[in-house]
């Protein structure tokens, strides 16, 4: 499986952020242990472009993360401080205005004897931390933490990033979506596999554990399916 991408359009309509999908529960229930700590004061270090320190203990974090090792947490840090945050801005021609780079964790301590944990955030990450947090409210990073499966999380995050477009379907070519998903060219060419084996299991995932209900509509070329659409509302449960 490729390193599927995420891009998220701010509510300016010019500055878009993108980063690899987090791939495992542990992932996004770090992400959400950061978003926690983010307050929205916290643009003031953004403003004077002072970074952000998250202070903890690793039996916190444990809990927070249920299932991880001590080793497993600190490998976990680790590949954050190697995650890149990607931010440009856009100008009418499609060209691009100003661009920076990020790692999601600067910097990040442990001692042994005291299990004090700090992690250190970067200024620039806190705008997208604030917004993306937004569509996260609620319990939201618990149903993405909660799928077994990667495609889940990340068609779950797809549905969260249009919910901002106040559209109720989302629709996709196969190259497309496959791409999005982070599948290796060539890979589920016949496309009864790829519904059976990636989108039904997802949506059925999706529409079992999450806030989202999501029917999958085919569009079809000469009897062919060419495009698929997602077409989703809340859950009344």
């Amino acid at each position: 499986m490729l390193a599927a991408i995420r891009e998220v359009t701010h509510p300016d309509g010019v500055t878009v952020s993108s980063y690899k999908y987090l791939p495992t529960p542990a992932h996004i229930t770090l992400m959400a242990f950061i978003m926690k700590h983010v307050k929205v004061n916290d643009n003031n270090l953004f403003i004077n472009q002072q970074n952000k320190m998250i202070n903890s203990n690793l039996g916190i974090l444990k809990r927070f993360i249920p299932g991880v090792s001590h080793n497993e947490l600190l490998d976990l840090l680790e590949d954050f401080c190697n995650r890149t945050l990607t931010t440009k801005q856009l100008a009418k021609d499609g060209e691009i205005d100003n661009l920076e780079s990020t790692t999601f964790i600067s910097a990040y301590t442990y001692n042994r004897n005291t299990r004090q944990v700090a992690i250190e955030l970067s200024y620039r990450l806190i705008p997208f931390i604030l917004y993306i947090k937004q569509q996260y409210i609620g319990e939201r990073w618990k149903y993405s933490a909660s799928f077994t499966s990667s495609y889940s999380t990340l068609i779950y995050d797809i549905i969260l990033t249009s919910l901002d477009k106040n559209t109720s379907g989302i629709r996709f070519n196969l190259e497309q979506i496959k791409e999005m998903l982070g599948i290796e060219p060539k890979t589920y060419q016949i496309y009864s596999n790829f519904k059976r084996k990636v989108l039904n299991v997802a949506i059925s995932e999706i529409n079992l554990r999450s806030d989202m209900i999501i029917e999958l509509i085919e569009h079809k070329e000469n009897r062919k399916v060419t495009d698929i659409e997602f077409v989703f509302k809340r859950s009344n449960g």
